[in-house]
């Protein structure tokens, strides 16, 4: 590991990612980025960050960084000591695993227990937030940039069920259960304890009128009819392959979050076309079984059930697509995204730096969201 007492240059960064930095990141002063599995090869964070900071002829750049699981300690201690450096978004699959090495976590991050947005205090110090919740709730229930009106009007008594319990899940379960006043929350997930363990966590901040409960993954069907809203926040049909700590790789992205995904590992092909060609193969039946017990599912829905996915890219998940050719209304990860990304913007990772070149962070949040939106 680097010295800590050092200041890391770009080439001390690169060692520990996988994709190359972009030249950008080398001609700006200040620095922020976003932390991943593969980022550069879906995130929309570069494009909308690094439009904002055009628009207000912002000496800094945002890129992505693809960084391996052994190598993200070392990583983040480079970007630490990298002098100009303010801070970062995490995506999957680091947003439990970044806790353990930041200095703080915020009181909210703390409760969710997941951290998608880090900043390096004036003193040098790493502290962890989460924007997911914000992001998520806003993207519903607050009218987005090009849209007539809100894609809902209220979460309050609602029926919701919840798919996935990692770092988005948890999130996304703190911030939908202290909405839906006297309804109830049904979460599941492919690990049973875990989303076992988050229900028991979420439902000790609520009111006991408010009822949440883990529901096993293969019963989900069961509970269609009662449902009004149906929330993935889970990485099942986001795009692209996925590579695994075994080293095999995978993909999702032909999967339905609302049935089991069980996709076929291959070992590592250094090929994207020949992985695609041999991994369809071996995936096909799996593929079938998993959309046709989604589309089963959805048929048993409420005409007037709406369905949100956390996942961006693709711009419509196969969860959506079944929803959509249902009949039924679909948001995509789209909004949550631009609001969580305008309020890490705003209020976490570049507030001091906005505030030392002289602008209010605080009128700039519209002006924000509509420049990320415009740029997504």
């Amino acid at each position: 590991m680097k010295d800590s007492t050092m200041e890391s240059t770009i080439s001390d960064i690169q060692l520990y990612v996988e994709n190359q930095i972009p030249q950008i990141a080398s001609e700006k002063s200040l620095l922020a980025g976003s932390i991943g599995e593969s980022p550069s090869k879906y995130s929309r964070s570069p494009g909308m960050w690094n439009a904002v900071f055009k628009k207000l002829d912002f000496d800094a750049a945002y890129v992505p960084f693809d960084v391996r699981p052994e190598n993200l300690s070392n990583f983040v201690n480079a970007l630490k000591n990298y002098p100009g450096f303010m801070g970062a978004n995490v995506t999957v699959p680091y947003k439990l695993d970044i806790m353990n090495l930041l200095d703080s976590i915020d009181i909210t991050a703390s409760q969710i227990g997941a951290v998608n947005t880090f900043a390096l205090n004036i003193d040098q110090t790493l502290t962890g937030f989460n924007t997911d919740a914000d992001g998520l709730i806003s993207s519903m229930l607050q009218r987005l940039p090009g849209e007539s009106e809100s894609f809902i009007s209220t979460l309050k008594g609602k029926t919701v069920l919840l798919l996935g319990a990692g770092g988005a899940g948890r999130a996304a379960a703190f911030a939908i259960a202290s909405q839906i006043e006297e309804g109830t929350l049904y979460m599941t997930n492919r690990s049973q304890k875990r989303v076992e363990d988050l229900a028991y966590e979420v439902q000790a901040t609520v009111s006991d009128s408010t009822k949440i409960l883990a529901i096993p993954a293969e019963t989900v069907h069961l509970y269609m009819p009662e449902l009004d809203v149906i929330v993935n926040a889970s990485t099942v049909g986001q795009s692209g392959i996925r590579a695994l700590t075994n080293k095999s790789l995978t993909s999702l992205e032909p999967f339905s979050s609302l049935s089991p995904a069980n996709p076929p590992e291959i070992n590592d092909q250094n090929d994207a076309l020949l992985f695609w060609q041999k991994w369809f193969v071996l995936s096909y039946p799996e593929i079938t079984l998993n959309n046709q017990a989604s589309m089963q599912a959805i048929t048993s829905a409420k005409s007037s059930a709406v369905f949100v996915d956390a996942v961006y890219s693709p711009n419509e998940t196969v969860l959506l697509r079944h929803a959509r050719l249902s009949g039924r209304k679909t948001l995509n990860g789209r909004g949550m995204l631009i609001m969580q990304a305008a309020s890490s913007f705003v209020n976490r990772m570049t507030r001091r730096h906005l505030e030392n070149a002289g602008y209010d962070p605080d009128s700039l949040y519209d002006f924000v969201v509509e420049t990320m939106s415009e740029a997504f």
